[in-house]
Parts: structure tokens; sequence; C-alpha cells
């Protein structure tokens, strides 16, 4: 029994260790889809992450039919079990395990991205994908979210018959999970061009993440298990805590040793304790400074777009100082810093006004192009202050609650400031093409 006791201990150490390790590296992933804006498809670029939205497409009229219910889909994975009996034990045998997609697209107003499903690892149906690609690295992390269409269908198909008579039976039960064209989905992965084409797929980096939630709703899911990042540490303890009691048994040990064993064991848990709240307060600190310096970066990238824009105005402006002058001023005040941000003026409102007074300008291809550029950095610095705020307000949060205040009163770590939206807003006007 002590033996049994054990091993019991080691099992929950282990699998609180376990847990622990997988939630921090996926929470890593969940970060890395939570920080990026979301793109068009046109913004995808070779060998660079990509997150988007928009609507699962079938290339031409080729889809595919699930075996068991032949409903029109772009991947299906259907699964054939059979009860067995062994002596006094019985169980469900899998005897037929098929999955199979063709080449299919995420669509959105402006395109299309290919999409390849060659090393997914999940589809929520519990059973294994029988597909992968020889040879590549697969972090299992990759998963499609799927419709179900059966989900343990049992059915009896009848054995040897006599005079007319079944005498024996066998009991089956199917599973079919497909993804339909026309599905609405959030989609996330790495970006490559592979004969080409751009290609999403899944990188040892990035995941490959299809799922009818939005991306909001994704995140939001898996956070609702942190506690339970803390509930290891207890379960390590109660772990070490059997364990110690099952040595007893064969070291016959006094209760002053025992308890010494047990105060010192649960002394470093504690100290373990207090480093992962203080690694959670610095990680949520430094996303929140990675997060400013997306916004920098960004407020750069538009800073440059300036140049450009005034280079394809110039063929239909007369009066060129004027837009020296907004050069000037773009260049200059345009770029990001976050304790003035309260005092910037609408430093493009100059070079609005010439594009609306010269309507032929609006038509011109180049320009749109451009303009095109230019909103979509204007969505990027958008979604990225929005993310630095929502960070901050979860480290500010976080920090004010227990235990995390003892942590934050130690270290004497203070609240981060906000940026203000409103104000930031008003110096980015509306340009319409």
């Amino acid at each position: 029994m002590a033996v049994k006791f054990f091993i019991c201990g080691l099992v929950i150490i282990s699998g609180a260790i376990y847990f622990k390790t997988k939630f921090i590296k996926t929470e890593n992933i969940i970060f890395d889809i939570e920080s990026q804006p979301i793109l068009e498809t046109d913004e995808a670029v070779d060998g660079v992450s990509f997150s988007g939205e928009g609507i699962i497409e079938a290339e031409g009229d080729k889809l595919l039919g699930s075996p068991y219910m032949n409903i029109p889909c772009v991947y299906f994975h259907s699964i054939k079990e059979e009860y067995v009996r062994r002596g006094k034990s019985s169980s469900w045998v899998i005897i037929e395990n098929i999955a199979h997609f063709i080449p299919f697209y995420l669509r959105d107003k402006r395109g299309r991205l290919n999409i390849d499903l060659t090393d997914m690892d999940h589809d929520f149906s519990r059973y294994k994908i029988p597909f992968s690609a020889r040879n590549v690295l697969n972090p299992k992390n990759s998963e499609i979210d799927c419709d179900v269409i059966l989900k343990h269908q049992k059915y009896t198909e009848g054995g040897a018959k006599i005079l007319g008579l079944s005498i024996t039976s066998r009991q089956y039960r199917r599973t079919e999970f497909v993804l339909r064209p026309g599905t609405k989905v959030f989609l996330h992965g790495m970006v490559s061009k592979i004969n080409k084409q751009l290609v999403l797929h899944e990188h040892e980096r990035n995941p490959l993440i299809i799922t009818k939630k939005n991306r909001n709703q994704y995140v939001e899911e898996f956070y609702k298990g942190k506690n339970l990042l803390y509930l290891s540490h207890l379960l390590i303890s109660i772990g070490y805590t059997v364990i110690v009691f099952s040595l007893n048994y064969f070291l016959k040990l006094n209760s002053i040793a025992i308890l010494i064993s047990l105060s010192v064991g649960n002394i470093v848990i504690v100290g373990s304790v207090a480093f992962s709240i203080y690694n959670r307060i610095i990680t949520l600190k430094n996303r929140a400074l990675n997060s400013l310096s997306n916004i920098d970066i960004e407020l750069k990238r538009r800073a440059d777009l300036i140049p450009s824009i005034v280079g394809v105005v110039k063929g239909y402006v007369k009066h060129e100082s004027e837009l020296q002058k907004i050069i000037a001023e773009g260049r200059a005040k345009i770029m990001f810093s976050k304790e003035s941000i309260e005092e910037k003026k609408p430093v493009m409102n100059s070079l609005v006004g010439v594009i609306e007074s010269y309507p032929n300008l609006k038509a011109s291809e180049q320009f749109q192009s451009l303009m095109k550029i230019l909103i979509d950095a204007e969505e990027r610095i958008a979604y990225s202050r929005e993310f630095y705020n929502r960070t901050i307000r979860k480290y500010n949060t976080l920090i004010e609650q227990f235990p995390f205040l003892v942590i934050s009163s130690i270290f004497r770590m203070k609240k981060m400031e906000f940026i203000s939206i409103i104000s930031e807003e008003k110096t980015v006007p509306k340009i319409s093409i």
C-alpha cells in the first residue's frame, strides 16, 4: 500500500508540473495570437505570421463528400469503431480512421489565401488525425474547429445466419467531423511562398489555428483556466506530502524528522509560488512594453508613407511649397511619444485637405494603393494601442490583488499609464478613397 501511495504522489507531482509547463508554453502562443492585429489576405507576407478572419472557400466546384453522411466539405475525419469483448473486459476498437482535405482558401473582402492542413494535429474529435508530413518538425499545437456530423452513432451488423436467422452480430459506432465551405472562421498561422503562391500552414513557432470563434472568444476561452496554474502548486504540495508519509512506512522516521521534511519541502513550494507570481507580473509588464514598441514601429511606418503619398499628389497640386511644409511637419511630429501624446495635433489634416480638393487624384491607382497601405497602418496602430491599454489594465489590476499585492509591494512595482485613445483618434482623420 505504501508503494502505491508513493507512486500516486509521484503521479500527482508529475501531472502538476506537466500542466504548468504546458500552460506556460501555450500561453506564449496565445499571446502571439492576441497581440497581432487582424490582417486582410492581401497583407500576408512570406515568412511572417498571419491572423485573419473570413470565409472558407473551396477551389472552384471541387468538394469532398464525407464517407458516412456525404456532406460537401473541404476536410473530413471519419472514424469507425467495433465493440470487442476480451474475456471479462470489453472496449471500442478503431477499425477505420480516415481524414482527407483538398486545397481551400480563406476568403475576405480583399482576396484569398491558400491553406495547407498537412501537419494538422487536432480537430476536437479526440482521435488521431492519420496524415502528416514526413521529416518535418511538428509542434503538436495546430487545431481545426469542425462541425460534428456524427458522434458515436451506434449500429449493428448481422453475422452468420442459420435458417435465415442471425445467430451472431457485431456492434459498431461511427463518428464524423467536417469543415464546410462558407464557414466563417478566425485563422492564424505562418505564411510561406510555395510554388509561387502564398500558403498559410503550421510552423514551429506558429501553430495553424482554424476556429469558428472570433479571436477574442478564442483567447478568453483559454484564460478561463489561468487560476489552475497556481492550483498546480497545491497539487505538488499534496503529492510531496503523500510521498513523505509513504516513505516513512519504510524509513520509520520520528515525528520531528517528518515535520522537518514536510516544512522544508513546503517552504520550497511556497517559494516557487512567489517566484511564479513575480514572473507573472514581469511577463505582463514586458508584454505591455513590447506592444508599446509595436506602436512606435507602426507610427514610423506611417511617417515613411507620407513622402510617397506626397510624391503622387505633386502631379495634381500646383503649389509644391505647401507639400514641402506638410512633409517637414509630418515627419517631425508624427513619431510616437507616450509622454506628449495628449499634445499631438492633427498632423495629416493639411495633406487630407489637399487630397479632397483634387477628385482626380483619388482615382489614381497608385494613390489608392498607397492610401490602402496607410489605412492598414492606421488600423494596426489602433489595435496595438488598444492591446497596450488592455495589457496595462491586466497588469494594474493584478498588482493590486492578493497575493500579487505582496510581491508587487516588496519589489515596489507601480501602476503603468494608459495611452489616451480620444486624443489620438483626433489626430488621424478619415480619408475617403
